[in-house]
């Protein structure tokens, strides 16, 4: 007969729980809003620069050849209408010249559309040269392909999903850059910044109830850990946060700010998304194990969810890894061609660097997994009646 109501006060506690924390970060996010200090960066001065659309009228002259790799090369005098920009409706002829694997990759054909630079000297004179391809039709194509999947496939959770898809890049395009870009610490400003997101999408695609509130305090105390870890050992590595190419590029611009707090964001932001998921799922299956059977003892429950755990786990890791791999797999085969030992090769920055992205990512995701286990088989037999 006591069961119920001590469950009912377990159910409060969890709830107030998670509604402290997400007023917590509520607050956090509001305090670091209002008291920002001005951009120490803003876009460079563009004035003389301008990129804009233009559609392709004609191909007046055009030839094309290979060079002694095999790439296509293509020389085109185009009359291009621009589309945009203060030279709205000017007629022009630009000459392009392009290199790729396929011809039909870098030639223009009459209709297609191009992004055209316009440099104007400070004599008035304008200079026209095309920068690439304009790819919003198959890109916004792909785009509305992808959300109507998820929707049919995944229905009101699919809804769910791509609105947590687009509040990611809003709060990421409105909070986070501005924040890192005003000189604030890169790193405390992510952890806000993504645990406010994260309880956010957790709480729009599963709801309000007792798995939600678990996995809130789960995916907040692993993302805390994630960036201990990632803390702790880039400064053991002594990584400086200019070993890419990027980062270099911004100190040469002027933009001094925090490298390695850069790189320990990224760290956070990456590791994260992977967080959300397999934290949820294994708080779900916790759950469905002690509702299928709530004679189960807690250490019973945590032994079998830890066998699911432990499947996902595994995976999601091999998927992390192969991500990584894959956005850097130019640099590997440049390396491996480079004469020098292995062992000599991965003590680079730019490779050290995606090392501990790689390693530190799936530390925080093992350890999320028990921590998870534990704490979602402790709360069922609390909150479930």
């Amino acid at each position: 007969m006591l069961t119920q109501p001590r469950n009912k006060i377990s159910r409060y506690l969890l709830e107030g729980a998670a509604v402290l924390l997400l007023l917590g970060l509520g607050v956090a996010i509001s305090i670091l809003h209002a008291t920002k200090p001005p951009a120490q960066y803003a876009a460079q001065d563009a004035s003389l620069e301008e990129t804009v659309q233009a559609e392709v009228l004609a191909v007046k002259q055009e030839s094309s050849s290979e060079d002694e790799t095999g790439m296509a090369q293509i020389s085109q005098l185009l009359e291009l209408e621009i589309l945009s920009g203060e030279h709205q409706g000017e007629q022009v002829e630009v000459t392009y010249n392009g290199l790729g694997p396929e011809l039909r990759d870098i030639q223009f054909q009459p209709g297609e559309r191009a992004m055209v630079m316009i440099l104007t000297q400070p004599t008035g004179e304008s200079y026209y040269g095309i920068a690439d391809h304009l790819r919003w039709r198959p890109l916004g194509a792909l785009a509305v392909l992808f959300a109507l999947v998820t929707v049919l496939i995944g229905r009101w959770q699919g809804v769910r999903a791509i609105g947590g898809l687009l509040l990611s890049i809003l709060l990421i395009g409105v909070f986070i850059l501005p924040q890192i870009l005003a000189g604030r610490e890169p790193v405390l400003i992510t952890v806000v910044g993504m645990g406010a997101l994260m309880a956010a999408t957790l709480y729009l695609i599963q709801g309000w109830n007792p798995i939600s509130h678990t996995a809130l305090l789960a995916l907040l105390f692993s993302l805390a850990l994630t960036a201990l870890l990632a803390i702790f050992w880039t400064r053991s590595a002594h990584l400086t946060g200019f070993g890419s190419e990027e980062t270099l590029y911004l100190q040469s611009t002027g933009v001094q700010l925090d490298m390695r707090g850069l790189v320990l964001a990224g760290i956070i932001i990456g590791a994260a998304g992977v967080l959300d998921d397999v934290i949820l799922a294994q708080a779900v299956s916790v759950f469905e194990l002690y509702r299928a059977n709530p004679t189960f003892t807690r250490r019973e429950i945590y032994r079998r969810g830890m066998k699911v755990g432990n499947a996902h786990l595994a995976s999601m890791i091999n998927t992390l890894v192969l991500a990584y791999t894959s956005s850097a797999l130019p640099l590997l085969i440049l390396f491996y061609l480079y004469p020098e030992p292995w062992y000599l090769t991965i003590n680079r920055e730019l490779i050290a660097e995606e090392l501990i992205h790689t390693l530190v990512g799936s530390l925080g995701l093992i350890l999320a997994v028990p921590l998870t286990t534990a704490l979602a088989a402790w709360v069922s037999g609390l909150t479930e009646e």
